[in-house]
């Protein structure tokens, strides 16, 4: 009867406001510019009211923006009016949503005016809610599910409470390039000898522990095998990623958590094929990986790829895991000295409960999107991380997991570490713009190139940020970017990229570079230059040994990806042992309470390679989630 009565009145407000012609019934489209592109918008009129808005096509990111998708035009057609909540972390999406609508009234002949009155807030539900769960997930990202779906799979019944309105965290806009030894597949490649002499110098680095010295031996061994063998293709091994990580991170992390990640990874490699993800028939080399060890997904794009996979585990297996969402952990419970569980509270109002009957798992990320803790804790970046620098993290990735455990007494370690990564949208700092590989040359606007691009990300990223106005372009060429059906690798369209200036196109170089503003003469000599290197593979003039496939620039048609490093990870966190047990500050593991991932710290050092941060969240999350569910407090 309310509802009946409030869409009188609005039907009042159109007659009193609406021109004297009666709006014409039909069914109106528009299109309104998004965050990644544009958004068109379908919208039926019926008797001078909306009677249905769909979303007919964009390229908004899945699955962050898939709530906007379908709350945003319910609520229109609900309440009869644009003026609707936006949803959290897809702002963007929501407006042009709500934009479109408006242009779609008017084109129908009614007054945008008349449907912009506020609607109602959602009715709060204030109380306390209280469950119980074998184990307990604090975080919906790659780690949480891992874990979740981990723990399941050991026969328990797992509970996930995630703060966002959607499961993927960060994992789901990562690039999702993954980090394992593959020697069959690696072999594909023929190895260069720069390649060989970063293996030697491996070998005869000075020995600074008995486990360095343990897996240096069964390097040494693997590659005296390899070497007899007569083999052309690329040599990899276990022992030797975690070397490089470790080498890789100057030697900050702890090796013990090195070697077992980089041990883990084949495996879970092995088990997120027997799941349904195809990987591709090759490897390639992420920025910053050091190896063309990068697996990724053919059937997925990008990182959500890996959430996706597990989701489907969970539908098809029917494992017992309940998902909590928009309900923000706030406190763990501690009863006789272990972590029993959480609480928390819910978008709704209501204030939640969770226990756990066995372990308490923490998966809630990194702080790379909290400007204050950057500020507060980082010792690399010279206090250059403020409010002016983006993050390539979604919303919400605040730290906040990190501050509840410490309020518990867990230690953290590495928290100074702060990586930037240097790929990313010159203007909004996320990663979704690349239509290429992030090992194409780097060139700046007077069109020359200025760095190794198969470097360290911290070597790329300062490297950038010496440049004019800190950004550079990526050049690709169309056989080598990574488009399917017009979208890149994250899903995008091509066209909307163009269109809105994140990438420019050129049939000439010299077209090229006057579209994106950079010195022709010097763009074409520097393309040049690289091409003959492919051929060569000898004087690069910044060290580089190989050309990769993808990094090859044969022909055009050309384009140029503006970039700049932006806030990307942070490599400190809570202080776990190799059973992801966090520990307290006298190093002693605290009683239930399980970590996973970003919020972790100790296994990148000071610089994560480039396609170690899936490997880690997916298998320590998996781990976790293993452990949590074999525990028992006493």
């Amino acid at each position: 009867m309310q509802f009946r009565s409030s869409a009188l009145s609005v039907a009042l407000c159109i007659a009193i406001a609406a021109p004297a012609v009666m709006a014409k019934d039909g069914t109106y489209t528009a299109t309104k510019l998004g965050r990644n592109g544009d958004v068109t918008v379908q919208v039926a009129i019926e008797n001078d009211r909306i009677k249905d808005v769909k979303v007919q096509s964009w390229s908004e990111t899945h699955p962050i923006a898939d709530l906007a998708g379908t709350q945003v035009p319910a609520d229109i057609v609900k309440f009869q009016t644009t003026n609707v909540d936006v949803v959290s972390g897809a702002t963007l999406s929501s407006m042009a949503i709500t934009a479109a609508v408006r242009d779609c009234i008017k084109a129908a002949g009614l007054d945008p005016s008349a449907f912009s009155k506020k609607a109602p807030k959602p009715d709060m539900a204030p109380g306390l809610v209280k469950e119980t769960g074998d184990v307990v997930v604090i975080g919906a990202g790659g780690a949480g599910v891992s874990a979740a779906v981990a723990a399941a799979q050991a026969g328990k019944n797992v509970i996930v409470i995630e703060k966002a309105h959607f499961i993927g965290g960060n994992t789901s806009v990562a690039g999702g390039g993954y980090n394992a030894a593959d020697p069959a597949l690696e072999s594909k490649h023929e190895m260069t000898a720069g390649q060989k002499k970063i293996v030697e110098d491996l070998i005869a680095d000075k020995v600074r522990s008995p486990l360095h010295q343990q897996i240096i031996d069964k390097l040494k061994t693997q590659w005296d095998a390899y070497k007899k063998s007569g083999k052309t293709g690329l040599f990899d091994s276990p022992e030797l990623h975690a070397l490089q990580t470790w080498q890789g991170g100057d030697y900050i992390a702890d090796l013990n958590l090195v070697y077992k990640l980089c041990k883990m990874a084949p495996e879970t490699q092995k088990l997120l094929a027997d799941m349904g993800l195809k990987w591709d028939d090759y490897t390639t080399q992420y920025v910053g990986a050091l190896w063309p060890r990068s697996h990724k997904a053919s059937n997925y794009n990008a990182g959500v790829g890996f959430i996706d996979t597990y989701l489907s585990v969970i539908e098809r297996e029917k494992l017992p895991v309940k998902f909590i969402l928009q309900t923000e952990a706030t406190d763990l419970i501690v009863e006789n000295g272990a972590v029993v569980g959480v609480k928390g509270h819910g978008r709704d109002g209501k204030t939640y409960e969770i226990r756990a009957n066995n372990g308490v798992v923490i998966a809630t990320g990194g702080f790379a999107g909290n400007v204050e803790m950057r500020m507060k804790y980082d010792t690399v970046w010279g206090g250059k991380l403020g409010p002016n620098v983006p993050t390539s993290n979604i919303s919400g990735i605040d730290g906040k997991g990190i501050l509840m455990a410490e309020k518990i007494g867990a230690a953290t370690i590495d928290m100074g570490l702060i990586q930037l990564l240097p790929t990313c949208d010159s203007k909004t700092g996320s990663t979704s713009t690349k239509m290429a590989s992030g090992t194409c040359i780097y060139v700046n606007k007077d069109g020359k190139r200025f760095v190794n691009e198969l470097g360290r990300r911290d070597v790329l990223a300062k490297a950038a940020l010496a440049q004019p106005d800190g950004m550079f372009f990526v050049i690709s060429c169309e056989s080598t970017n990574f488009v399917k059906d017009g979208r890149n690798m994250y899903g995008i369209r091509v066209k909307d990229l163009l269109d809105r200036k994140q990438v420019y196109s050129g049939e000439t170089l010299e077209e090229l570079a006057k579209n994106a503003g950079i010195n022709p003469a010097n763009l074409v000599k520097t393309v040049e230059a690289w091409q003959q290197f492919c051929k060569d593979l000898k004087g690069d003039p910044f060290g580089r040994f190989t050309c990769d496939a993808e990094a090859q620039l044969p022909k055009g048609p050309w384009y140029a990806t503006p970039m700049s490093p932006a806030a990307h990870h942070t490599m400190g966190g809570l202080k776990i042992n190799a059973d992801t047990q966090v520990l307290d500050k006298a190093g002693t593991p605290i009683p239930g309470l399980y970590a996973a991932g970003e919020v972790t710290g100790g296994i990148h050092g000071g610089n994560r390679l480039g396609a170690n941060a899936i490997p880690d969240v997916l298998n320590y999350g998996r781990l976790a989630g293993q452990m949590a569910a074999n525990f028992t407090a006493k």
